[in-house]
């Protein structure tokens, strides 16, 4: 079976008509984020993962790849199926670069995600600590279970941290930060998506993905940022920047599945 982000490429890619002018403009890879800018200017983005002890060694080979600006663009989204997560990172930038020149008209305000959850105390799985949303829930009386390895040391009675995703399968709601797309176990995100039947939100910097892929393959909600700001961005990425400090070049959009 093929990954499932390599499925959500594919797809994106069957959904779009390619401009053949359309070509990369520019590859950058910061510590935090990836960002790969195209030639009309859109701007795509994905977390940079580079802590997994097991490819140390053959980071080498990435090196090995040079002017990656001058790859076609499907080539740099058939990094999507890379065994290397620094690949995938470029993979799923480029995906959301191409996303952007598609993606539905943002005129409308993007609904708070936190109305989604009106009943209390449900319980709800997130991968990645989304901190401004799960403190809110929490505060609102929902339990949160959380699976992030990088997450700081939580303090709240109403969060659990957890190291597995298979601790999520019972949960009533998902929420999966957009930076798991370029994790290997992301496979594991789809069983996760046939068996909870609440809420499954795909959110954050990377997750720019085409609505209605990321509906096709079991989300119900998709909120994510356009970058308005293209120079900006790339210079903190370039300068080891995180969401934090771009955020204000971006603007927040949100699609809720009909």
């Amino acid at each position: 079976m093929n990954s499932f982000l390599s499925q959500i490429a594919h797809d994106s890619l069957s959904l779009m008509t390619t401009n053949s002018d359309l070509r990369v403009e520019s590859v950058v890879i910061g510590i935090r984020y990836t960002c790969v800018i195209l030639s009309d200017g859109s701007c795509g983005v994905a977390y940079t993962l580079i802590d997994q002890l097991t490819e140390k060694l053959s980071h080498n080979k990435y090196l090995s790849e040079k002017f990656l600006y001058e790859k076609d663009l499907v080539h740099l989204i058939n990094y999507c199926n890379s065994k290397y997560s620094i690949f995938r990172s470029v993979g799923v930038a480029t995906l959301n670069a191409l996303s952007q020149v598609y993606l539905p008209s943002l005129g409308r305000k993007p609904k708070n995600i936190l109305a989604l959850f009106q009943n209390d105390s449900t319980n709800i799985g997130m991968i990645g600590d989304i901190q401004p949303i799960s403190r809110p829930l929490a505060q609102h009386g929902h339990h949160i279970k959380i699976l992030d390895n990088f997450a700081p040391k939580i303090q709240n009675s109403q969060i659990t941290a957890v190291e597995g995703i298979s601790a999520l399968k019972n949960s009533d709601h998902i929420i999966v930060s957009g930076s798991a797309l370029v994790y290997e176990t992301f496979d594991q995100v789809r069983d996760l998506l046939i068996s909870i039947q609440g809420e499954k939100i795909l959110l954050g910097p990377s997750a720019q993905l085409l609505p209605d892929v990321a509906f096709k393959h079991g989300f119900t909600f998709l909120g994510s940022s356009k970058i308005i700001d293209t120079e900006s961005t790339m210079r903190v990425i370039t300068e080891g920047g995180g969401y934090r400090a771009f955020k204000t070049f971006t603007k927040k959009y949100a699609f809720q599945r009909q």
